[in-house]
């Protein structure tokens, strides 16, 4: 380096007062005095410099240097951890542990270490030269521990980012892992079966809610007990089979496991036994099923948000693997290895513990593509339980992702946190999900309460009976934060029905807490404010206004017609709009069996009449659409549902008949 008029030439004397010199030319001088062995030359420069620059990183990491070459081994740690960003002090802390270790310094380098993973504790090199340090020394299990650390990190991403972004924001970091790992279940098809365990206590509301969540999503559920079968079967939910869990693993085992541990220990060892010999999924009684379960993956795996530090990556609560499964095998003889031959009985230790061994250090790419993100079942962590019994907004942000399939609950915390589960409000997340699941007529009490006439009961009109068939339709999506699009916002234009009230909104805004919901009307309703709410005011009729709408507000997860109820209209808004659905998506149309009198059909054929005979196998039909517009129908409708309406509809001579078309996935 050069230095213009002989600065540096000048400064080779240790000076007393404060340097004229730079930081970094302070930097040069010292190095030079190391490179000649003048150690105490060196030190009294970086002084000297550290005075005015006391974060000076070159300087601070020469200073513990010079310790070191000193001997002073305290000296040269304290120096380290002031360099001048937590990266940089990490890094250099391990490294120096990893020096001190080879100086035969045990005490000194484990500080280091553990100084290193203090400032940054989430990387997975630190980790790996932690473990590599203990297991010189001989200590095996803290070296496991460290290296299971490191594989976290590794391999999951998303556990050490997310401390650098707001909470709301997590499950975004998971976007990119495993991303092939999607629940696409479809109605109609067979569930694979949900094995469950609960014992040596009375049934919770908790887990009944839990057991008929699994049941109401179409699984065969299968609840294992070692108290009184028939009692059991007494207080389950309808649907639910309980199982003597003796039939499978013995009742020695659990006697064992309850008098050295705990219920929840024996709970991780019999899921790797009942998983082996029958197959399909294992999920924990306090995990509530918002979707039906189908991965597309023989194994499939869960990990949660907190307890890396413990090991506790990868967690049991939900899992699937196939009958005779080589890894549940092993994963149950292992369990029965640290319970009788270890003795480690520490709660996890055959759980998430040997789990997250198992899959993370010991697994390979195939058993690690099955691993789901924290997302999936455990979106709200089990430190964040008051969120399930809060009247707030942030419980419901969590489980906004699309890939929420389970909700768990975290039984175990509540007591901890002096929580009651029989006293949670309405509004509350833990209060909106026994409606979802226990109260099959939910969406129809909620037209009730705000007056829609898509419900059971309508005051002064007729009541249409839809939502029985909605909250079948939906209640997979309900979390979700869809968009909705809604023609028609009042009971009736011809019929002279108030305006002043949006019930269907309304109705919708309670059951999809987290949707977007757009609504059009011909009529003015633009008075109607909510932060989750868009209004438009167009005539359905009119296609360049149709049009318009599509190209501001695609794309769209369902579409409901209750406009005018007219044939040509019915056809032109499935024309326009259709192309405006997400794949997947549905576009729903009411009303199938009546025809305004004052608006002429134009020959449309009455889209009732195109539907079955689209449903019996032919393409779909229209004379208002264009070609283009027809063919897109044709090509990708998936399903369709034509619902008929009651009886009792039927004889008044007011139908209500309902139509759903499914586009291509």
């Amino acid at each position: 380096m050069n230095y213009h008029d002989g600065t540096l030439a000048r400064a080779d004397e240790t000076s007393t007062g404060p340097s004229l010199l730079t930081r970094d030319e302070v930097y040069q001088i010292c190095l030079r005095h190391l490179k000649s062995g003048e150690l105490e030359q060196a030190a009294a420069r970086c002084r000297e410099g550290l005075a005015s620059d006391a974060n000076h990183a070159g300087l601070l990491h020469l200073m513990a240097g010079v310790a070191l070459l000193n001997g002073d081994y305290d000296a040269a740690i304290n120096w380290a951890g002031r360099a001048l960003t937590s990266e940089m002090k990490a890094t250099y802390l391990a490294t120096f542990g990893t020096a001190l270790l080879g100086k035969g310094m045990q005490a000194q380098a484990f500080e280091a270490f553990q100084r290193a993973v203090a400032l940054d504790p989430v990387d997975p090199s630190i980790w790996e030269n932690f473990g590599n340090a203990l297991s010189r020394v001989g200590q095996a299990d803290q070296a496991s521990l460290c290296f299971l650390i490191a594989r976290a990190y590794q391999k999951l991403p998303f556990l050490g980012e997310c401390g650098s972004v707001p909470r709301n924001e997590w499950n975004t970091l998971t976007a990119e892992f495993n991303p092939h790992l999607r629940t696409r279940a479809r109605s109609g098809e067979a569930r694979d079966p949900i094995h469950c365990f609960w014992s040596n206590a009375p049934l919770s509301d908790m887990s009944r809610l839990s057991l008929q969540s699994m049941v109401r999503q179409g699984h065969p559920v299968r609840l294992y007990t070692y108290d009184n079968v028939a009692a059991m079967q007494a207080r389950v939910p309808s649907g639910v089979m309980v199982v003597d869990a003796a039939s499978l693993v013995p009742a020695a085992i659990y006697q064992h496991a309850a008098l050295n541990s705990d219920i929840r220990y024996l709970s991780d060892i019999f899921r790797y036994a009942v998983l082996h010999e029958l197959g399909g999924w294992w999920l924990d009684t306090d995990i509530v099923l918002v979707k039906p379960l189908d991965f597309g993956r023989e194994h499939v795996f869960s990990t949660q948000w907190s307890g890396v530090e413990n090991g506790h990556v990868c967690v049991g609560d939900a899992m699937r693997a196939p009958r005779g499964s080589v890894h549940m095998a092993n994963l149950y003889a292992l369990s029965l290895q640290r319970m009788f031959s270890e003795n480690r009985v520490e709660y996890g230790a055959v759980g998430p513990l040997l789990l997250s061994e198992y899959l993370l250090v010991a697994g390979g790419e195939e058993l690690q593509s099955s691993i789901l993100p924290p997302t999936s079942f455990n979106a709200i962590d089990r430190r964040e339980v008051e969120l399930f019994a809060a009247e707030c907004r942030a419980g419901f942000e969590l489980l906004s992702d699309p890939r929420v399939t389970g909700v768990h609950l975290w039984g175990r915390m509540w007591a901890e946190r002096g929580l009651r589960f029989d006293a949670v409000p309405e509004e509350s997340v833990a209060g909106y999900l026994k409606k979802l699941v226990l109260e099959p007529n939910w969406l129809t009490q909620l037209a009730a309460k705000y007056g829609s006439d898509k419900g059971a009961a309508c005051k002064g009109d007729v009541a249409h009976h839809y939502t029985r068939v909605y909250h079948e339709l939906f209640r997979s999506k309900a979390l979700e934060p869809i968009r909705i699009l809604e023609i028609g916002l009042c009971r009736g234009r011809v019929e002279g029905c108030a305006r002043d009230q949006v019930p269907s909104l309304q109705m919708w805004l309670d059951y999809f807490p987290n949707a977007e919901i757009i609504g059009v009307d011909i009529e003015d309703f633009s008075w109607f404010s909510h932060p989750r709410v868009r209004i438009h005011r167009l005539d359905q009729g009119d296609r360049g206004m149709l049009e318009e709408l599509a190209r501001k507000e695609k794309p769209l997860d369902i579409i409901i017609d209750d406009g005018s109820h007219a044939s040509v209209h019915q056809h032109l808004t499935l024309g326009v709009l259709f192309p405006a659905l997400k794949p997947g998506g549905l576009f729903v149309i009411e009303g199938l069996d009546w025809q305004p009198p004052e608006i002429p059909s134009g020959g449309a054929p009455l889209v009732k009449d195109v539907l079955n005979a689209m449903k019996q196998g032919g393409a779909f039909t229209s004379n208002v659409m264009t070609g283009a517009e027809v063919k897109l129908i044709s090509d990708q409708v998936d399903e369709v549902l034509v619902n008929d309406s009651f009886r009792e509809l039927m004889s008044r001579g007011l139908l209500g008949g309902l139509g759903v078309l499914r586009r291509r996935p």
